[in-house]
């Protein structure tokens, strides 16, 4: 059987077209990802805008297509955040159904989490080990601690990049204030929940989604890791991320579309996602996180 998979997040829209065997196990035959922004400027219970629909809408579109000309059987699709929050998130959901035949449905915050587990589990062969695994989206951020794929902490809070970046990142650099009123959110919404996974215990940090795995990227330059270099499974201590959370904080978007490594179409969302990935770490007391290319539709 043949299915394709498709994620509408926040910031991107991702499709992995998968064969799947008898044992259930499956063959990557495919995979797409464009960043559309869906959620710019429609968080928190505001609209979607018109524009970042239309994007969306031409993505999908797109993605409808290259499914049917591999034959699929059947096409997945999951909406997240950005979605699930917006006023006219039903709309949106309706015209996807009129333009392109997709269904998607609305998943919640804690599915999300748990969804997001299994894929980075499964991604780096975990069976019973203890496991914390982060994925930084546009609208929400998912932490969860887990034996092997099993979930046994998990949740999603709204503290993704576009949302921090729409509400805090005022300046460029970042002021000094900015960055403590941005510091005192984010204490407030997740270090209770991160104590207590700190308490239960666990033996590898994983992280996934695209600003992670951008930050990585500059962390692996900085390492003298040739550009291109596969980043899954390369180790970023946390020492290195606190070093790129510095810098990032203090250099300018012209200064950080020139950083080797940095995805340019993440340059003005990095500074919030460098501040939140290196505060959960620090919380958790973790000496590094391992990178994972995944989503919630698929691991690479």
């Amino acid at each position: 059987m043949r299915i394709a998979a498709i994620d509408i997040g926040t910031n991107s829209v991702h499709m992995i077209v998968v064969q799947v065997r008898p044992d259930l196990s499956f063959e990557v035959i495919d995979r797409e990802k464009e960043m559309v922004r869906l959620g710019a400027g429609g968080l928190d219970g505001r609209a979607l805008t018109p524009e970042a629909m239309h994007a969306a809408l031409q993505v999908l579109s797109k993605f409808r297509r290259l499914a049917e000309s591999h034959k699929v059987d059947e096409v997945i699709a999951a909406a997240t955040s950005a979605t699930r929050e917006a006023e006219n998130g039903g709309e949106f959901l309706q015209a996807i159904t009129d333009q392109t035949g997709i269904r998607p449905r609305v998943i919640s915050g804690s599915e999300e989490a748990r969804l997001i587990h299994m894929a980075a589990v499964y991604g780096v062969s975990v069976t019973g080990d203890p496991v914390v695994v982060i994925d930084i989206g546009g609208g929400s951020v998912e932490v969860t601690r887990g034996i092997g794929p099993t979930v046994e902490l998990g949740k999603s809070f709204k503290l993704g990049v576009i949302r921090l970046t729409e509400r805090f990142v005022k300046s460029d650099p970042l002021e000094p204030h900015d960055e403590r009123k941005l510091l005192r959110h984010i204490h407030t919404e997740l270090n209770d929940y991160l104590d207590e996974i700190g308490a239960a215990g666990f033996d590898r940090v994983i992280g996934t989604s695209g600003t992670i795995l951008s930050l990585g990227g500059v962390a692996a330059a900085r390492s003298g890791i040739p550009a291109g270099a596969p980043l899954r499974s390369r180790r970023v201590s946390a020492k290195q991320l606190r070093r790129l959370r510095e810098e990032l904080v203090n250099t300018d978007l012209e200064g950080r579309l020139r950083m080797p490594g940095l995805e340019p179409r993440r340059a003005d969302l990095a500074v919030a996602g460098a501040i939140l990935l290196d505060e959960i770490v620090r919380r958790l007391g973790a000496n590094d996180i391992t990178l994972l290319t995944a989503t919630l539709t698929g691991v690479e």
